[in-house]
């Protein structure tokens, strides 16, 4: 041991775990117990114990013990330790020992340790972008799986460089927001049998079948990354160099140089105490430049940080807020906050599906966006079907995750178009990819903020699986494998994109409210059917018109979306158009370029015929030969 050759000092800083400062480094710790806790150093790399150094005696308020430690930061690593238990530091800012992707935990107590932020960081002119959320279109990704497949095109493959290396990719595509699964550090190898819950008189069975196991059996993986952590420390293995603070702030400099922002998600536990929240989320704003935060935790919590001043510029999302909770604070919360659930998911599903019952609540998504808080839409997520999979399989395949197919949900609202799984036959090929672009147009011509899975772009799939939490294979790295349907439906992903971006009437910043608020003879949304100006939402519809009125946005003409989600050709009523207004076709689901190079002229027409299961977009505009 050599404690003594340490300087050691109260200090008067209340900040918890470990800070670099010119002199030292502050070391603050929230003991939980009545004894006196110290700080335990280990030489870089090294699991023994160089010096142990307890806390200096004080009156720790709250429970909360400091000081300050004059040392070689590139020599050494700590962890803490009380009342003989070792504990590795919850506000750690770098975590080694970890060991490469997929390790077991170490078996000994000193095996995670904290270390420390020794290299600067120059930020140059970065400015992180503030998008309003009508703006946005989010991608939804895996840092690990994103690139790991050896046809993804990157040198540093699974890691923060390897995403760097696709941001062009993105950015041609039409994304300006990533929205990244957990890149804090977590344990991706738990404890496959679980003691908690068990009665006691059943523990004693548990452990002995647990003695029975292999090593491989015991274990199970937990690629995704959810649950507890060490939220303020960057994960190791998602990084091709000895730094990961380095080089995730690379990339989010690299982000925002495109124009783009990064949203960060944090499952915290519901017992997570607030003050870590806060001072973990402050962190990664000041520390790594976030643009915003989807918080999985207890439903207050977005809430209370909303309230305060140091985020007043950071996105927070969460699950759902109560209407009149926003309606309250609209005007202190504007653009700030979001609600993610699976509600537009859903309903999008069961009208792609073409169920009864199902109209009236689709349209009610397609304008909804609330004030005060922003709605973040999706047809597929990292839970569940992958959209290759939404239209090839009617039900789950999860045998491969070793919990005889009972995990993952069994309400998929899927269709498989006629076969269960791969097929070749080319009928049932040419319905799945109309399918997937009905899918995607109608998440991306909603009014809300869009959400794209990864790879859902090029038709990836996880071969049925719709809960493959504990793969880290090829059954979840992205398939970046191209072929010419693949590139048909990218292509349709890249025009959708642009076509949302061009035109502010299928992204505004207020709900629309079906009414003439401008008494210009339209109002700012209505919907049709086979009669204009008239919608029947009964039961057995399956179809209905959308048209938008461009001086809503600042644009002039309409945008007519015809959605027939029937299995037979329906007939759509048009409205009147102005004396020198045309109708002309611009898009159409049922063709593989959907969106028509040239937009057909139809003329004056006041109705015209939508093949089944197929989506069209109409413009209503001034005559091209005017």
């Amino acid at each position: 041991m050599r404690e003594n050759e340490f300087k050691i000092w109260l200090d008067d800083s209340v900040q918890p775990g470990a800070v670099v400062m010119k002199d030292g480094v502050h070391f603050g710790y929230y003991a939980a117990g009545i004894g006196q806790p110290e700080l335990l150093l280990y030489e870089k790399g090294s699991e023994v114990i160089a010096a142990s150094i307890p806390f200096p005696k004080q009156e720790a308020a709250g429970g909360f013990y400091h000081m300050k430690v004059k040392l070689r930061t590139s020599a050494y690593e700590y962890n803490f330790r009380e009342n003989g238990q070792v504990v590795t530091d919850p506000y750690a800012r770098k975590i080694e020992g970890r060991g490469t992707f997929g390790s077991l935990l170490p078996k000994s107590a000193h095996g995670i340790r904290g270390s420390f932020l020794t290299k600067s960081f120059d930020w140059g002119e970065d400015v992180r972008p503030q998008l309003a959320y009508p703006d946005v279109v989010m991608y939804h990704l895996h840092v690990r799986g994103f690139t790991k497949q050896k046809n993804s095109g990157v040198r540093h493959k699974g890691t923060f460089a390897g995403l760097r290396e696709k941001l062009p990719y993105l950015r041609e595509l039409g994304i300006n927001q990533i929205r990244l699964m957990p890149v804090y550090d977590f344990a991706e190898m738990t404890p496959r049998l679980e003691l908690k819950g068990v009665p006691k008189t059943q523990k004693e069975a548990v452990v002995r079948a647990a003695e029975q196991l292999s090593e491989e059996e015991a274990w199970r993986m937990n690629y995704w990354g959810y649950g507890p952590g060490f939220y303020f420390a960057p994960k190791s293995s998602y990084a091709a160099s000895p730094d990961p603070d380095l080089e995730l702030k690379q990339l989010i400099r690299a982000i925002h140089a495109l124009g783009m922002e990064l949203i960060l998600e944090f499952p915290f536990t519901e017992d997570t105490d607030m003050l870590l929240i806060l001072e973990c989320l402050r962190y990664w704003v000041q520390e790594y430049h976030v643009d915003g935060f989807v918080l999985m935790t207890r439903s207050t919590v977005c809430e209370e940080l909303a309230r305060l001043p140091m985020f007043r510029d950071v996105k927070l999302i969460g699950e759902w807020f109560p209407d009149g909770l926003v309606q309250k604070n609209a005007q202190m919360w504007h653009s700030r906050l979001a609600e993610s659930n699976d509600g537009f998911m859903n309903d999008c599903r069961r009208m792609l599906r073409g169920d009864g019952e199902q109209s009236g609540a689709f349209a009610v998504r397609l304008r909804r966006n609330p004030k005060g808080c922003a709605v973040i839409n999706y047809v597929t997520t990292h839970d569940g079907f992958t959209l290759e999979d939404l239209v090839s399989y009617d039900y789950k395949h999860n045998q491969a995750n070793g919990e005889q197919d009972r995990d993952g949900t069994d309400y998929n609202y899927s269709w498989n178009c006629g076969v269960e799984g791969p097929t070749r036959k080319k009928e049932i090929l040419r319905l799945r990819m109309r399918q997937k672009k009905n899918a995607l147009a109608m998440l991306l011509f909603a009014q809300g903020v869009p959400m794209l899975l990864a790879g859902d772009e090029f038709g990836n799939t996880q071969d049925g699986n719709n809960n493959p939490y504990c793969h880290d294979s090829e059954l979840t790295w992205l398939g970046w494998n191209q072929s010419k349907s693949t590139q048909q439906l990218h292509h349709f992903v890249q025009s959708a994109i642009a076509y949302r971006k061009v035109h502010p009437m299928l992204h505004q910043a207020t709900e629309l409210l079906c009414a003439d608020r401008n008494s210009c003879g339209y109002p700012d949304l209505s919907y049709h059917s086979d009669r204009a100006w008239y919608c029947d939402f009964s039961r057995t519809t399956r179809q209905f018109g959308c048209m938008y009125a461009g001086g809503y946005a600042g644009e002039s003409g309409f945008i007519y979306i015809a959605y027939n989600l029937y299995w037979t050709e329906q007939t759509f009523a048009l409205p009147l158009l102005a004396e020198h207004a045309s109708w002309y076709r611009v898009m159409d689901t049922s063709e593989p370029e959907s969106f028509l190079l040239q937009p057909e002229a139809l003329g004056k027409i006041r109705s015209f015929r939508v093949p089944p299961r197929t989506i069209m977009i109409l413009e209503g505009r001034e005559d091209e030969t005017e």
